[in-house]
């Protein structure tokens, strides 16, 4: 999950020690526990996953009662970071399962890819159709599927009904960018945005580009921002900041959401997982937002994008292989199970049978929260039309290029078009110098 825009980023925290201990991971001592049961470890970063995963590990267990499930919290980079280190060091210390998110996936497919093929083990048991393709192409190399999704990542617009009511205005007859802009104009001064924004716009960015039908990478694996439509969103962007439609900065964590709940921010745009996080940590809030589909922008704009994305992936370190992919099959390509994931913390599935579920619609902390609105019906429409995210083994460099134009760009020492044209050409030469390490 990226954040952004009020899709708030895992924070980077480059201490590695962060979540270490002797004891995690899959070491030879971990393998089973005194009672003689198999211990499944799961690394997972996200507060809300882990929510998922300990009931289902509750119920897991009762049915399994040869099965011990391990499930741990780590930091966003310290996770990853661990990872690596475990994987290059020969596997010692490794989980069995990883929820890896998409931005960080990259990392590990230039070489040996540390994860084990899940083809097979989805052939075997008729489960090869039961994600789209294009939530799976994020974690696939070489035809390999190294994870599997757990959330369609379809996003909306969000905005405080009881502010846009109050003012007269019908948020869902605003169907372009500009017009939700302008009619929201007297809603906002110079302490209130309509939208929070950051003080680098990549992952803004990054959506938008693909609600236009472009992305970062393109489908053959090239550059893909540096592009008309990629000048059109950057400047869109920064007429949204300049206007004050947008704020240039943005508390992170807590802060954050404390901003919400002051009213700081009037809208946002995002995935699943952001409403639900926006359900947990602004209560304060329930019963005065809505949801629509977002407005358009440019010729060939559709009314989502798609944000973020985790797939599970099975450690090729793993000694209980076929104990742990049950785990996965159990979370991941359950249809009820993965119903209760959206009934928990708002992930619309990606799994096929979950997505057309009747139980989606049932009454929620979600549907409560959003003032009794079928927020899984709008999922669902936006989910027919939303775009695919393309991956690429350098996509993880894309950062470091645009973080080194970043500070004159927001300067304005640089247009749209030059920063883009400096970035695209910077991203080529880090790719050129790590081609030539091979």
């Amino acid at each position: 999950m990226k954040r952004g825009l009020g899709l708030l980023a895992a924070s980077s925290c480059l201490l590695y020690l962060v979540g270490c201990s002797t004891d995690a991971g899959n070491s030879e001592e971990n393998v089973s526990s005194s009672a003689g049961k198999k211990t499944i470890t799961i690394w997972t970063f996200a507060d809300t996953h882990k929510q998922y995963y300990d009931e289902m590990k509750a119920n897991y267990e009762k049915e399994h009662p040869d099965i011990n499930i391990k499930i741990e919290l780590l930091e966003f980079t310290a996770m990853f970071d661990k990872y690596t280190v475990i994987a290059q060091s020969g596997g010692k210390g490794a989980p069995d399962l990883i929820d890896v998110e998409q931005g960080a996936f990259p990392r590990y497919i230039k070489g040996d890819v540390p994860f084990e093929p899940l083809n097979p083990y989805m052939e075997r048991d008729g489960l090869s159709e039961a994600i789209p393709k294009g939530r799976l192409d994020l974690y696939t190399v070489n035809d390999n599927v190294f994870g599997i999704e757990i959330a369609a990542c379809v996003s909306a617009l969000y905005y405080r009904k009881d502010i846009y009511d109050a003012a007269g205005i019908d948020v869902s007859k605003l169907k372009t960018w500009d017009a939700f802009m302008e009619a929201s104009k007297p809603l906002i001064d110079k302490n209130t945005f309509i939208l929070s924004g950051t003080e680098k716009d990549e992952g803004v960015f990054e959506q938008l580009l693909r609600q236009e039908g472009g992305d970062m990478v393109t489908k053959d694996g090239k550059i893909g921002f540096d592009t008309p439509t990629g000048i059109e969103v950057l400047q869109r962007i920064k007429d949204w900041k300049d206007q004050g439609l947008m704020s240039k900065s943005s508390p992170e964590g807590p802060q954050a959401w404390e901003a919400y709940t002051k009213g700081q921010f009037i809208a946002a745009f995002g995935p699943d997982w952001w409403a639900g996080q926006l359900v947990q940590n602004a209560p304060d809030l329930s019963g005065k937002w809505a949801a629509v589909p977002m407005p358009l922008g440019g010729p060939s704009s559709i009314p989502t994008t798609v944000n973020g994305g985790t797939g599970m992936a099975l450690s090729k370190f793993s000694a209980n292989k076929e104990e742990a992919w049950d785990f996965l099959k159990y979370t991941h390509l359950n249809t009820e199970n993965i119903v209760s994931s959206f009934q928990i913390i708002n992930l619309f599935p990606a799994l096929t049978s979950a997505a057309v579920s009747p139980d989606l619609h049932k009454e929620n902390a979600t549907t409560k929260y959003f003032d009794g609105q079928d927020i899984a019906s709008l999922y669902a429409d936006l989910g027919t039309q939303a775009p695919s995210q393309n991956q690429a083994w350098w996509r993880s460099l894309i950062g470091k290029a645009w973080d080194k134009y970043e500070p004159d760009y927001q300067n304005g020492k640089m247009t749209p078009e030059t920063f883009l044209g400096s970035v695209d050409k910077e991203l080529q030469s880090l790719i050129d110098a790590e081609q030539a390490r091979k």
